[in-house]
């Protein structure tokens, strides 16, 4: 999943270099089937790697059942007990619930409905390139049940299905009030109306509420970690590492071997890496939860988690995150912090943070204990004393200039 901005280009534009040239954009979905059919009818080639497609048998090898020719829907029921790497799924409602409410949450339409609305999504598709030329060939829900968890995971094994696949998928998303993905607010959601629209069919998605957890996973995790990718955060907040799973890169070539050579094990990993992305996505709630409650516990930027809390209208958020252990802030999440006591008429907690960081020089720091002295302490020569050591520039030669006048002197600046 984490890989769908790192393919350039898709199915699409290989086979139109198997073909000896790209096709253009607008001819890229219409000829896509033809192409593939066209490839397909060399039997020599065709026999030499296992021969025609078998939907029975790739029914069979995936689980799964036929809906209609073309279209498979394999099911899971999960356990409430079930485990994801260290993270029980019984604590994942709970803890979406603290992600998806309040006044923190990413909302596109309406209000966030109860859990039964909630589906964790991801699909896997031609390419990653997104466009009219790009196909959704899986797609992978997982959504809470009264006794558990149902993965149920739609495949389409021929071009000539989409139509089909297309409806039993807009049953699926039916009905949903919140949709959990991650990075799916730029590729999947998209995609998914793009399909929809040339399907000739309303998005079911349209104005239902996103959480795409990648943008938290950044928010807390990007000063600290050297990617956000989902691997990382499978390794480091679930201590659950892939093994032997395909690459989601790989999964366009998956697909394209199926419909030219009929290849089944390929496909099998692509359902396996599916259903991991699934899993991982509603485990990952949990670990998230606790950051937003308590960054250093997962290791998280505190000052980016307080700040990500105020900028959504949560200052007391911010302030709980914030006000734990003051002593291990960096000087940015002190100021900050300094800036809450203000707020909260609490002016002895706010110099003692100021002062702590005037002795370092710190401008933002001088100048607000200068504010403080001159309209709280009404101390001008106090604020003045502040004001000076500020940075030059016009701002300190205007405050000092006001200052020095309040005291009665002719000049704003040491001899």
């Amino acid at each position: 999943m984490e890989t769908k901005g790192g393919l350039r280009g898709g199915l699409k534009e290989r086979l139109g270099r198997l073909k000896g040239g790209a096709p253009s954009a607008p001819e890229a979905s219409a000829s896509f089937a033809a192409r593939v059919q066209r490839l397909r009818r060399g039997t020599g080639r065709v026999a030499a790697h296992g021969g025609s497609p078998d939907e029975q048998a790739l029914a069979e090898a995936l689980g799964a059942e036929r809906l209609a020719p073309g279209v498979l829907r394999r099911e899971e029921r999960l356990a409430l007990s079930e485990r994801h790497g260290a993270v029980a799924l019984a604590e994942v409602p709970g803890a979406l619930a603290e992600l998806a409410e309040g006044p923190a949450v990413e909302r596109v339409g309406d209000p966030v409905g109860d859990r039964d609305g909630w589906i964790f999504l991801d699909t896997e598709t031609s390419g990653l390139a997104g466009g009219t030329g790009t196909w959704i060939f899986q797609l992978g829900v997982l959504r809470p049940v009264a006794d558990g968890w149902c993965l149920r995971q739609y495949l389409l094994a021929r071009l000539d299905a989409e139509a089909a696949f297309i409806e039993a998928i807009a049953v699926e998303l039916g009905g949903a009030g919140l949709v959990i993905t991650y990075n799916g607010r730029s590729f999947d959601a998209p995609l998914l109306a793009t399909r929809f629209r040339l399907a000739g069919r309303g998005d079911p998605l349209a104005g239902v509420a996103h959480l795409d957890l990648l943008a938290r996973v950044r928010r807390a995790f990007a000063p600290v970690w050297p990617d956000c990718r989902l691997a990382s955060a499978e390794e480091q907040l679930l201590g659950f590492r892939r093994a032997g799973d395909l690459p989601g890169a790989a999964a366009p070539q998956a697909w394209l071997d199926w419909l030219r050579h009929g290849r089944i094990a390929p496909l099998a990993a692509v359902a396996r890496h599916n259903r991991w992305d699934l899993l991982s996505l509603a485990a990952l709630a949990v670990p998230l939860a606790v950051t937003y409650r308590d960054p250093s516990a997962t290791g998280a930027a505190v000052e980016a988690v307080a700040a990500y809390h105020l900028a959504r209208g949560a200052p007391e958020l911010a302030y709980a995150v914030l006000a734990g252990y003051p002593s291990r802030l960096a000087p940015p999440a002190r100021l900050l912090l300094a800036d809450l006591h203000r707020r909260r008429g609490e002016w002895e907690a706010a110099c003692r943070l100021w002062g702590e960081l005037v002795e370092r020089d710190e401008p933002a720091a001088l100048e607000a204990l200068a504010k403080y002295h001159e309209h709280r302490r009404r101390d001008p020569a106090q604020a003045l004393a502040l004001a000076r050591r500020l940075p030059p520039g016009a701002a300190r030669e205007r405050r000092c200039a006001r200052l020095a006048a309040k005291l009665g002197r002719g000049s704003a600046m040491p001899p």
